[in-house]
């Protein structure tokens, strides 16, 4: 069970190591990690959050039992609480990407209706030279990504309601993704959006909830080496 599972071992709050699961059977979990073992010590008790794709986040006390240069063995495992992450995983990047978007339209002056000129005014020439209820082409950068939906910073404007279309570069298989634009936030540098992922597929959370906690993983390893 947890077979290759992000592991982190954890004493008085704080993490001392950070690996993965080797094994886990019968109440013996074998942490497998990059570097030389340090920190712990064998006859102390330590907290093991594992996450796990399909369980979520899973938290566990153990004894130490033997540690060797690369792993450790933890005896008398027993499990405290799980969560399930898939909803509130979330890690932040920088990727830049090409997509499709189609502009909703936005309410007239008055706000008593759509007004698709609007929309086209506002999101630029790339719009105008669409049709009503065309994609347009469009760059932008995703700033952090969920299995669930990203927030993204981009030139072009795109009202709430407006649909996105785009492969994520970052996942191991390239498949399209749908997102749909529900809010909006102008900064300096270009308008920040937070989009719901919409019409997924199981394969298709398994492989972006993954990814989260791969990268997640990635980046507490550089923080640890810094």
């Amino acid at each position: 069970m947890h077979e290759l599972a992000l592991c982190s071992v954890e004493h008085d709050g704080h993490a001392v190591l950070s690996g993965y699961v080797r094994t886990f059977e019968d109440g013996v979990l074998w942490a497998g990690f990059e570097g030389i073992v340090r920190g712990v010590s064998e006859g102390d008790v330590y907290l093991l959050r594992v996450l796990d794709d399909a369980r979520g986040e899973c938290v566990y006390q153990g004894e130490v039992a033997r540690i060797t240069a690369d792993t450790v063995a933890f005896v008398g495992v027993e499990l405290l609480s799980t969560l399930q992450k898939r909803a509130v995983a979330r890690v932040a990047v920088h990727v830049e990407v090409q997509g499709f978007a189609r502009l909703a339209a936005v309410p007239d002056e008055h706000g008593h209706g759509p007004d698709a000129e609007s929309a086209a005014e506002v999101a630029g020439d790339d719009a105008e030279a669409a049709g009503e209820g065309d994609e347009i082409p469009f760059v932008f950068t995703v700033l952090d990504v969920s299995a669930h939906g990203m927030r993204m910073m981009s030139q072009t404007e795109l009202p709430v309601g407006s649909e996105v279309r785009f492969v994520f570069p970052e996942l191991s298989a390239a498949f399209w993704l749908q997102a749909v634009v529900v809010r909006a936030q102008p900064s300096r540098s270009g308008t920040h959006y937070g989009c719901r992922f919409v019409e997924t597929s199981t394969r298709e959370t398994d492989e972006l909830f993954s990814y989260v906690l791969r990268t997640q993983g990635a980046l507490r390893r550089q923080q640890k080496l810094a």
